[in-house]
C-alpha cells in the first residue's frame, strides 16, 4: 500500500485534496453537500470576512457549533488566517462557557441559535468582540453568510508553521479548572495522516463523524484524517445508533469511529441485523476502556475491522493502534504499538524506564505532544518533561511484544461515553449548595457508558434534600452530561487524618452495592 506523506500545517492538507479530488464530495451532514471545491471557497470567502473583522494571525476564534458543514468551514478559514481555533461542547453552562471566553480572549465566537439557553447574547458580547451566527438571524449578532459575501482571495492565507497553533482545546483538570491543550499545526497534521496509514484509509473511504468537532477524536482522528486521505465524511450532529444504522446503509459508509458506547449502543437496536452494513471495512475504538468481549462482540457482529487505540487531548489523538495485520488476541485485549515515529515507555514514579510486564505511568515523545496549558505553566511544567516526554497520568504496562495494555487511571477523571468528566468541578459545585455539607464525587462501572458519575453526599444536620434535587442542581449549572447518574446519602464520609476524602475505601464501600 502507498502511504499518505506526512503534510506540515492543516493549510496544506485541505489544498492537497482540493488539488487531487476538488470535484469529489467532501462531507455531508444530512443537510448539505459540499465537494471538496466548495469547501474550499466557502473556507477562503469566511477567512476574508473574518480578515476584515480584524481578525488576524495568533488571535482566537472560539466555536460552539455542533457537528455541522459550517464547522468544517469554520475550521479552515480560521486554519488560512493562521488564528487558533477554540472549539468547545455547545452544551456547556454559562460558567464553563464564560470561563473559556475569560481564559482563551477569542475575538469572535460562532454559535447556534440555542447558545442563547446557556448564556445571554449581552453577556457573550461583553467578552468577545463579535458574535457570528449560524443557521439563524439575530440584531446583536453578524450572520456567517454576510462575512461570505465576497469572493475571497488567495492573498488572505497567512503563512503558517507547523510549530503555529492550530487549537487550544479545553479539558478540566483535577482542580476542577479546565486547562487549554495548545495543540499546532504540525501534531494535528501528522496524527492525522499516521491514522490514514495505519487504518489504510484512501479517497474511496466514507468516514461517518459522531465523535464532537471540539474533540481531538473528532478532529484529528476523524475530520482531518478523511481530508487527508481525500475521502468522503458523513457528519452526525446528535449521536442516534439507529440513525447511525440508517446512514451507513444509506452512504455506504467504510469508517466508523467512535467510543465504546456508540458501538454497543447500535447492537441493541431493534431489528439490528437488518441493516445492510457490509460497506464497513475498518475504525477505531478509542477514548474509554473496552473489554475484550464487548470488543469480540462488535467485530463479530458487525463485521469489520476495527482496532483499539489509545492517545490523549494532550498528544493531538491517536498515540498507539492494533495494526491491521495483528493477530485477533492482541486487537481484543491490547492497545496496539506506537504509531510510526512514535514512542512510549513506562515509569516509575522518579520518571525511570520500567521493563516489559511492569505497571507504571504512561509516558509519550510524539510528534502529536502539545506546546502546554494556555497561560498555566507551572501546570506544564509538570506533565511535559525533559527530552519532549509527556507524562499521561494513565497507567499500563508493555507487553514483550511491544503492545500497550491500559491499566487504570492515576487521576480521578470519570470517563463516560468518552468525554472526560472531572470530579472536583462536580464537588465544587455541591458545596456551595447550603444543605450539604461534604460531598464526593466517584466512577462506578457501567455496562454501557463505561462508568457513570455517583454523588456521595453528607448533609447538614436537620436538612434533607431528595436525589432529584441534587441532580437538577448541577444539570442547572453544567453539561447534562456531568449530572450524576446516582446520589447516595451517608452519614459520614470516610476521610483520612490530614482530612483528605478516601475515595479509594468509598469506591470498595460503594461498588458491591451500587456498581
Amino acid at each position: 500500500m502507498v502511504k499518505t506523506p506526512f503534510i506540515e500545517t492543516i493549510n496544506d492538507v485541505i489544498k492537497e485534496s482540493v488539488k487531487n479530488y476538488g470535484d469529489r464530495e467532501a462531507v455531508y451532514d444530512q443537510y448539505e453537500r459540499l465537494t471538496y471545491i466548495e469547501l474550499w471557497k466557502q473556507s477562503m470567502r469566511l477567512a476574508e470576512g473574518l480578515r476584515k473583522l480584524g481578525v488576524k494571525k495568533g488571535d482566537r476564534v472560539a466555536v460552539c457549533l455542533p457537528n455541522w458543514n459550517e464547522t468544517v468551514v469554520v475550521f479552515f478559514a480560521t486554519a488560512r488566517l493562521g488564528a487558533v481555533l477554540v472549539p468547545f461542547n455547545p452544551t456547556y453552562r454559562s460558567n464553563e462557557i464564560e470561563y473559556i471566553l475569560k481564559n482563551a480572549e477569542p475575538e469572535v465566537l460562532f454559535i447556534t441559535e440555542r447558545f442563547s439557553e446557556s448564556m445571554e447574547k449581552s453577556r457573550a458580547l461583553s467578552l468577545v468582540k463579535h458574535v457570528i451566527s449560524v443557521r439563524f438571524n439575530d440584531r446583536d449578532c453578524i450572520a456567517i453568510q454576510e462575512l461570505q459575501m465576497n469572493e475571497g482571495k488567495s492573498s488572505t492565507e497567512t503563512a503558517v508553521s507547523p510549530e503555529d497553533l492550530f487549537c487550544i482545546l479545553y479539558t478540566s483538570g483535577t482542580t476542577g479548572l479546565p486547562k487549554g491543550v495548545m495543540i499546532s499545526h504540525g501534531s494535528v497534521s501528522k496524527c492525522s495522516t499516521a491514522v490514514v496509514n495505519e487504518m489504510r484509509c484512501n479517497d474511496d473511504d466514507v468516514f461517518i463523524v459522531p465523535a464532537p468537532l471540539f474533540h481531538i477524536f473528532g478532529i484529528a482522528c476523524n475530520l482531518i484524517a478523511a481530508v487527508a486521505a481525500g475521502a468522503r465524511m458523513v457528519l452526525v450532529e446528535k449521536y442516534n445508533p439507529k440513525l447511525m444504522l440508517e446512514l451507513i446503509e444509506q452512504e455506504r459508509v467504510t469508517v466508523h469511529q467512535g467510543v465504546p458506547t456508540m458501538f454497543l449502543k447500535e447492537l441493541e437496536v431493534p431489528g439490528f441485523e437488518n441493516y445492510d452494513l457490509s460497506s464497513l471495512r475498518t475504525g477505531m475504538v478509542g477514548a474509554a476502556p473496552i473489554s475484550p468481549e464487548q470488543m469480540k462482540k462488535i467485530r463479530e457482529k458487525m463485521d469489520f475491522h476495527l482496532c483499539q487505540s489509545f492517545g490523549t487531548t494532550e498528544t493531538s489523538g491517536g498515540v498507539t493502534i492494533n495494526g491491521y495485520d495483528d493477530d485477533e488476541a492482541s486487537i481484543l485485549k491490547t492497545l496496539g504499538k506506537p504509531f510510526e515515529g512514535i514512542k512510549i515507555k513506562i515509569v516509575n514514579e522518579f520518571k525511570e524506564e520500567l521493563p516489559a510486564g511492569s505497571t507504571g505511568e504512561i509516558a509519550v515523545h510524539s510528534f502529536g505532544n502539545m506546546k502546554g496549558y494556555y497561560k498555566l505553566h507551572e501546570k506544564t511544567k509538570e506533565v511535559l518533561g525533559e527530552g519532549g516526554w509527556y507524562y499521561t497520568g494513565d497507567l499500563g504496562l508493555m507487553d514483550e511484544e511491544g503492545n500497550l495494555h491500559y491499566v487504570g487511571r492515576e487521576k480521578e477523571v470519570i470517563i463516560r461515553g468518552g468525554l472526560n468528566i472531572y470530579p472536583k468541578e462536580i464537588e465544587a459545585l455541591l458545596y456551595e449548595h447550603e444543605n450539604i455539607s461534604e460531598a464526593a464525587v466517584i466512577g462506578l462501572p457501567d455496562e454501557i457508558l463505561g462508568e457513570v458519575v455517583c454523588a456521595v453526599v453528607q448533609l447538614h444536620p436537620g436538612k434533607a434534600m431528595t436525589e432529584q434535587e441534587v441532580k437538577d442542581y448541577v444539570s442547572a449549572h453544567l453539561a447534562i452530561y456531568k449530572t450524576p447518574a446516582s446520589v447516595i446519602y451517608v452519614e459520614h464520609i470516610p476521610m483520612t487524618s490530614s482530612g483528605k476524602i478516601q475515595k479509594v475505601k468509598l469506591k470498595k464501600q460503594l461498588i458491591p452495592k451500587h456498581g
